[in-house]
């Protein structure tokens, strides 16, 4: 099967003719391997201990084009990994604290994403052997994929800083 690269993450995946998100850009290669790594966290307890990161990692490095729903989601992923590694917070209070952030959406700006948005990806994580390698990862994939958007840094700490108070 030929492969493709990934648009937004430069992940190299088969070239296959499928579904895509409906405001994430990826190829359909790519979204394909993050449902396979969707599926491999909720099969499995262990896995599943770092979800949020995994949610928050793809989204930041699938931004999409400016529009609300795209607005929302960059700025609640980012506070979220902002929440993760500058205020350590762990990572099962990550969802309270993304339903938290999504009440101040009307506040939201645009963040232009930054032309490098890392590099590890879905594909790295994908090739863990044991869920200890796989929570490790995706950690990693979490913190290269934060630091890419380190411009914007500030305006989430203060969305964080509003929605904790």
């Amino acid at each position: 099967m030929a492969l493709t690269q990934c648009f937004s993450c430069g992940a190299e995946t088969e070239n296959i003719n499928g579904a895509t998100h409906k405001y994430l850009l990826s190829t359909s290669g790519c979204w394909a391997k993050y449902g396979e790594l969707l599926a491999r966290e909720y099969s499995d307890f262990s896995y599943m201990a770092v979800h949020d990161l995994t949610v928050d990692a793809y989204a930041a490095q699938h931004p999409g084009q400016p529009r609300s729903q795209t607005i929302s989601s960059i700025n609640v992923h980012l506070s979220s990994l902002y929440a993760y590694f500058h205020l350590n917070y762990a990572v099962s209070e990550l969802s309270h604290i993304k339903s938290r952030i999504i009440r101040y959406k009307d506040e939201f700006t645009w963040l232009e994403p930054p032309s490098y948005l890392g590099q590890l990806t879905v594909m790295d994580v994908l090739d863990a052997e044991n869920a200890g390698q796989h929570c490790d990862l995706v950690k990693d994939w979490a913190a290269d994929v934060f630091d890419q958007w380190e411009d914007f840094h500030p305006i989430v700490k203060k969305i964080l800083e509003k929605s904790l108070g």
